[in-house]
């Protein structure tokens, strides 16, 4: 079983660290408490917080059931223009017509703005960004114990992005969209989600009864609905209104292997 050791300011940090190398979520690890760190006095003596993060046994296994099923549902890159069942459309977002310069400005207002909020949280990191397809702006974050930004499963890292968003675009009646992400967390998670997303169409296709994922983001159901969308055996929709929407896999009843 793979297992890695992460050091973070608090518990939850160095979690976060391990659980983005690893690729997996927290219901796929054993967790182990190494070290819970301290504070120090007046900012003397920290001690950084050490964990021991291991994969489970079951999900190494389902892992590599997964990959024999991989022929069957290929891979599909997930792009923000990417087409998806007409059950998915809800999660996809129109590209807004701007100029050149409008782009820019609304990016360097993005930048200001986590320039000042990374100071008032006391992280050092380096702020990239460029505009991409469809006039969208991506920002990269990189730097040393990044899980504070990240947060559990990426809770943290959407609310920045959400507060980044509605900041940069202050002026404007459309949005232009800016997708913020740190230390290649979103290409991991997007990963680990793929993964998810094949292990669950094998467990419907053995069981034929649905599946109901937890609640997701936008974002993250999308990563699912085009993950399988090309299926023969399953397929999915979204259900309920958020911040509760979930994606449900079931069974294709039309194909021939459920006769």
């Amino acid at each position: 079983m793979k297992s890695i050791e992460k050091v973070g300011k608090t518990v939850d940090d160095a979690i976060t660290e391990a659980l983005i190398e690893l690729g997996a979520s927290t219901d796929e690890v054993n967790i182990e408490i190494i070290s819970k760190g301290s504070k120090g006095l007046l900012g003397f003596g920290a001690k950084a917080a050490k964990v021991k993060v291991t994969l489970k046994e079951t999900s190494v296994k389902e892992l590599a059931e997964v990959e024999e099923i991989m022929p069957e549902v290929p891979k599909v890159d997930v792009k923000p223009e990417v087409q998806v069942p007409s059950e998915a459309v809800d999660d996809s977002e129109d590209t807004v017509v701007a100029s050149k310069e409008e782009v820019e400005q609304v990016m360097k207002n993005a930048k200001d703005f986590l320039d000042k909020l990374l100071k008032q949280m006391d992280v050092e990191c380096t702020i990239k960004s460029e505009i991409v397809h469809g006039n969208r702006i991506s920002i990269g974050l990189e730097g040393q114990n990044m899980g504070i930004i990240i947060g559990k499963r990426g809770e943290t890292l959407d609310a920045i992005q959400y507060l980044v968003n509605i900041v940069a675009n202050k002026e404007r009646k459309e949005y232009i969209k800016i997708m913020l992400d740190s230390a290649n967390y979103r290409a991991k998670r997007e990963e680990t989600l793929k993964k998810l997303a094949f292990k669950l169409s094998k467990k419907v296709q053995k069981s034929r009864k649905p599946i109901i994922l937890e609640p997701m983001n936008p974002y993250d159901r999308r990563i699912i609905h085009s993950a399988l969308q090309d299926s023969k055996f399953v397929k999915t929709h979204s259900e309920g209104k958020e911040p509760f929407r979930k994606v449900v896999i079931t069974p294709s009843y039309h194909n021939r292997s459920y006769k």
